[in-house]
């Protein structure tokens, strides 16, 4: 009997050692690479959801609808998108776009479109709730270009950023690790960021690791030691396996096996974990047939057998690039964020579904990454529209990467109606609008709710009734100067929405003499409001104006 036992330990060794020996072994590598938070819909999601409910139609769902005829537009607000990629940028300008967009790229190789139009799509989304926000388009690549970026926007004083990336297991999901110690640069130079929580719900899987029969492979159910999803030829699959160990102090050592849609071992991740290594084994690879590919964890710490060490919390991410929405045979949704959306001072942005964007009652889409974060945190903050459809009947762009730059754009608005708040008042302030979903208070699914603008009270004077007919008449300076003109519209016009009237010149300052007190008032674009001592036009008011240069 003994020997036996002892027989039967040997072949099990014997076996567990030729699986670990081929292939050879791959770096990890999906911590490092951005990947964009775009879903590929399907033709029943085009079927489902008439083209013309676009990211226009998601105005409405938010409430920027409202506000835009309020006379919130986003002016002079700086919006950075931050993105792999703007391919096909320049033909949207004037178009879906402003005329007018900063574009500048950090990557190695000095594109700006990356091969990509994801960035374009996002930017778009932005610029339909925000118009008149000034947009700076910015290509990265790498973590390093990221650090890069964020120089930039520092020093450019940008107010909002887009953010519609996630990367995979590049921190220990607590919010900390390189990619948000890079984010919290720009968080501390006052930037407000917008991030796609990540669309991984069902591509996601964590628990403890188990070793039932003793033979050293994980079972995610009871003798079910591989997990697998669908793909299609020329797919890039990305799997990555993190574990609860300090980074850079990983002592468990576990290693990680793909097998094709034949069955046969296509790559394994060997790495070491010696106590001074992090507790993550990642691979990437395209596959070369449709099917299903599915993936082994094996505890390399020690001979397989009952006496190994203490059970790990396991976190296993099986993604495609493009992303289809497959999902894993047993997935678990929870604790599937993205990086940077642990990050406790982003905004992280889950998704409704195609059904909620057009007009039905708003549930969290299915594919949307859950929370908590790895220490408990309720993430996502909010969910908002997909964006599924673009105008034009583009049904190109879904997923946490549209709802990421509705939010961007909903912060710009309330960044121009709020000029002098403190960030972290605005987003105290958007959770509070945020219609609750689900259970009542703050979930882990949906974070406080339906990102919502919500009232207008309290925001000052806004556009009149017939604002759409107010017009400024009188000759105008070859350059930059001083003229009289006047106003013809609905009495009491803002004059922080000077803007918006048909004029060709920039406004830099109105005064109006009031013959009552024979005084001059005066409105400084940009100023405090301790400077200006009138802020509404009335109809046939004379003024003078200093206007800049063509």
């Amino acid at each position: 009997m003994r020997r036996a036992v002892l027989l039967c330990m040997l072949l099990s060794a014997l076996a567990w050692g030729e699986r670990r020996e081929a292939p050879p072994a791959t770096p990890a590598v999906a911590s490092s690479a951005a990947i964009e938070l775009a879903l590929v819909p399907s033709p029943a999601d085009a079927a489902a959801v008439p083209g013309q409910t676009s990211s226009i139609a998601a105005l409405d769902v938010i409430g920027a609808d409202r506000w835009r005829a309020a006379g919130f537009t986003g002016q002079g607000v700086r919006v950075a998108i931050v993105d792999t990629g703007f391919a096909g940028y320049t033909a949207r300008l004037g178009v879906s776009l402003p005329e007018r967009v900063v574009a500048r790229s950090f990557r190695a190789d000095g594109r700006i479109d990356g091969g990509s139009e994801h960035g374009t799509f996002a930017a778009r989304i932005v610029s339909a709730v925000a118009p008149r926000a000034e947009l700076h388009l910015l290509s990265f690549g790498t973590v390093a270009e990221l650090a890069q970026v964020v120089e930039y926007l520092v020093t450019q004083r940008i107010d909002v950023v887009s953010f519609s990336l996630g990367f995979v297991h590049n921190g220990p999901g607590n919010g900390t690790g390189p990619l948000n110690a890079v984010v919290s640069r720009s968080l501390e130079g006052g930037a407000l960021w917008a991030v796609a929580a990540g669309n991984w719900a069902q591509q996601h899987w964590v628990g403890p690791y188990r070793d039932r029969d003793g033979d050293g492979v994980h079972e995610f159910a009871n003798g079910l030691e591989e997990n697998g999803r669908l793909y299609r030829a020329g797919d890039l699959i990305t799997v990555s396996l993190r574990w609860d160990e300090p980074f850079g102090a990983a002592c468990t050592d576990f290693d990680i096996e793909l097998f094709g849609a034949a069955g046969e071992l296509v790559r394994a991740s060997r790495l070491t974990q010696a106590c001074q290594d992090d507790p993550v084994e990642s691979l990437q690879v395209l596959a070369t047939r449709d099917g299903r590919y599915s993936v082994r964890i094996i505890e390399a710490t020690a001979m397989p057998g009952p006496s190994g060490p203490p059970a790990r919390r396991l976190e296993l991410l099986m993604l495609g690039s493009p992303d289809r929405g497959e999902g894993l045979e047993v997935a678990v949704p929870a604790g599937s964020l993205a990086e940077p959306a642990d990050h406790p001072r982003v905004l992280s942005v889950g998704a409704i579904s195609a059904a909620g964007a057009g007009g039905g009652a708003p549930t969290v889409a299915r594919f949307s990454s859950r929370g908590p974060s790895a220490d408990g945190r309720v993430k996502p903050d909010l969910v908002a529209p997909t964006g599924r459809f673009l105008p034009g009947g583009e049904v190109t762009f879904s997923g946490t990467s549209a709802a990421a730059p509705h939010v961007a754009g909903m912060l710009a608005l309330m960044r121009e109606a709020w000029p002098a708040a403190p960030g972290a008042e605005l987003l105290r302030e958007l959770r509070a609008r945020a219609l609750d979903l689900g259970p009542a208070g703050l979930d882990a699914d949906s974070g406080a709710g339906l990102a919502q603008l919500g009232s207008l009270e309290g925001l000052g004077p806004l556009l009149p009734a017939g604002a759409a007919t107010a017009a400024l008449a009188g000759p105008l300076p070859q350059g930059e100067g001083l003229t009289a003109m006047r106003y013809r519209g609905p009495s009491g016009y803002p004059l922080r929405f000077v803007h918006l009237l048909p004029l060709e010149r920039r406004v830099i300052a109105v005064y109006r003499l009031e013959l009552l007190t024979a005084r001059f008032d005066q409105y400084i674009v940009g100023a405090p409001t301790f400077v200006q001592t009138f802020d509404t036009l009335r109809d046939g008011d004379l003024l003078f104006m200093v206007v800049a240069a063509p």
